[in-house]
């Protein structure tokens, strides 16, 4: 009996390579594995999101949002129902949740659908499809050439036009509780209180390179990146108002090694800004720069004995060394 030419082959190969050889095909079978498991992953959650179908009466569908956030206008809520409601939404049709689903979940403004329900009507015919979902809310402002656009935390572009810009507080008479409205342009909001209406605050991110995506798609820019993690700093902050820029132009030493990467600007209305040096953030591992949070530690100091006030009072604020540098004017 001969020995085919495979096994003749393998058992005269070298070891070290035959380890190999069974290293790789191990590989292989875990990838193909993990692949199939992710489909079958995608399939369940999709399941699990749209729930069953209905087999119930037919009639009208009309689509709803289940939350809408207190920083969408309705204008824009209203926009985002009519993009994800599918054209003849009717309960007869089997697929409804699942069209609806698919509709949500490449809606640019849609961060993740969580939940989609059909519901029938129990007046008669027709009924509402429900869903959940997770918006993107409008972070901060680029400057790219001559445009502004719009991006959420996480620096996934938004639809041009499509940002509340406007916020109106209003007072409730008997609680005294106070909420607040947003609109998408000015003259959305009633005539009576359109003056009692301020513009929202957006930080400018000035300086980066790469082009935006389309809308719904994340802008992969490391300069972005640093922009939107330092404006996440000072979010919280009293001042935070008074931030009007975010310059990340040398980011990553790419212009001047001996200046700040990243600048912040500091100005209320049209008086002197104030230039706020507060170079990179550290590296992973060890690193000799001073920490974030003791920079905003100076920030909240400097504040604290100025009345509240960043701008106008120093030219610059030099964040980046074991003490808090100023401008001597």
């Amino acid at each position: 009996h001969r020995p085919g030419r495979f096994r003749l082959w393998w058992t005269q190969m070298d070891p070290d390579r035959r380890r190999g050889g069974f290293f790789l095909a191990g590989w292989v079978v875990i990838g193909i594995l993990a692949a199939g498991g992710a489909v079958i992953g995608m399939q369940t959650l999709q399941r699990r999101v749209v729930g069953q179908r209905y087999a119930g009466p037919g009639g009208a569908a009309t689509v709803r949002v289940a939350r809408v956030p207190t920083w969408m206008p309705a204008s824009l809520a209203k926009y985002v129902t009519e993009m994800i409601t599918p054209q003849r939404a009717s309960l007869s049709d089997p697929d409804l949740a699942r069209k609806v689903y698919d509709l949500a979940r490449h809606n640019p403004l849609v961060r993740q659908a969580n939940r989609v329900e059909v519901r029938p009507s129990a007046k008669g015919p027709g009924g509402v499809v429900e869903v959940d979902l997770e918006f993107r809310q409008p972070f901060a402002r680029i400057r790219s050439g001559a445009d502004h656009l719009y991006v959420d935390k996480e620096g996934f572009c938004l639809p041009a036009g499509l940002v509340p810009m406007y916020v109106l507080s209003l007072q409730d008479n008997q609680t005294r509780a106070v909420r607040q409205v947003c609109y998408q342009a000015l003259g959305e909001v009633p005539e009576a209180w359109r003056s009692a209406a301020r513009p929202i605050h957006y930080v400018t991110i000035d300086g980066v390179q790469k082009s935006p995506p389309p809308p719904g798609w994340k802008w992969p820019a490391t300069d972005l990146d640093a922009g939107l993690k330092l404006i996440e700093l000072i979010s919280t902050k009293p001042y935070y108002a008074q931030i009007t820029v975010v310059d990340v132009r040398n980011h990553a030493g790419r212009i001047s090694r001996n200046e700040p990467e990243l600048r912040m600007y500091a100005q209320v209305g049209t008086g002197r800004p104030t230039d706020i040096r507060f170079g990179r953030f550290p590296k992973p591992g060890s690193d000799w720069v001073v920490s974030p949070q003791r920079r905003m530690w100076y920030l909240d100091d400097y504040a604290a004995n100025h009345n509240g006030m960043l701008a106008g009072i120093n030219s610059y604020l030099e964040l980046q060394y074991d003490n808090l540098h100023v401008s001597l004017n």
